[in-house]
């Protein structure tokens, strides 16, 4: 919890073996092909989370401590709620994310020192944005430079054309999504 733009040391901390449940988004990447599908985080340039592996937390700013810590913000980040999730920078992929290990609660969520995806959709960013996690589910999946991947909706095809975002490749949303849930080992997150 921020008190006066500072981390309060006294956040609850307590090492967990039944996991909490979050809400999490990923940005997606994968060949023009779809395959080699990974989830990112959408901040910054972390590390992918990779198929049936756990994710581990790593501070970027203090080496000599494990993640996550009460006066850092390192961690791996999940919500309470999928509301606040709208803010966020280029997601593609909502979902539940399983969250363990050391855990820290404050008042939007969690941050823990394993996790790994339970459920997962693919969701148009655009409605995403607009409408939450009630979007309109996207159609076609827009394969960019950099083996980054975009769910969009029909709409938004056209609209993010208009503005200069046009894909190399378009690919069947539902087959992404297919591929996706099926290298993770997940359920598909329900609309």
């Amino acid at each position: 919890m921020l008190r006066g733009g500072v981390l309060d040391p006294a956040l609850p901390t307590e090492t967990r073996t039944e996991p909490a449940l979050a809400w999490r988004v990923w940005a997606l990447s994968g060949r023009r092909d779809g395959s080699h599908l990974l989830l990112r985080p959408v901040a910054g340039r972390s590390r992918p989370w990779l198929p049936g592996r756990p994710a581990e937390a790593a501070c970027r700013v203090g080496w000599f401590h494990d993640a996550p810590q009460t006066d850092c913000s390192c961690g791996l980040h999940g919500t309470h709620d999928a509301e606040p999730l709208r803010r966020t920078r280029s997601p593609a992929v909502l979902g539940r994310v399983a969250l363990w290990g050391r855990v820290i609660e404050h008042e939007l969520g969690f941050r823990a020192r394993y996790g790994y995806p339970q459920r997962v959709r693919l969701v148009c960013q655009f409605c995403f944005w607009q409408w939450g996690p009630s979007g309109v589910e996207p159609s076609v999946v827009g394969w960019f430079p950099h083996d980054d991947l975009l769910p969009l909706c029909d709409c938004h095809v056209e609209i993010a054309a208009r503005y200069g975002m046009r894909p190399r490749a378009l690919l069947p949303a539902e087959a992404v999504a297919q591929d996706l849930r099926g290298s993770y080992g997940v359920d598909v997150l329900p609309s």
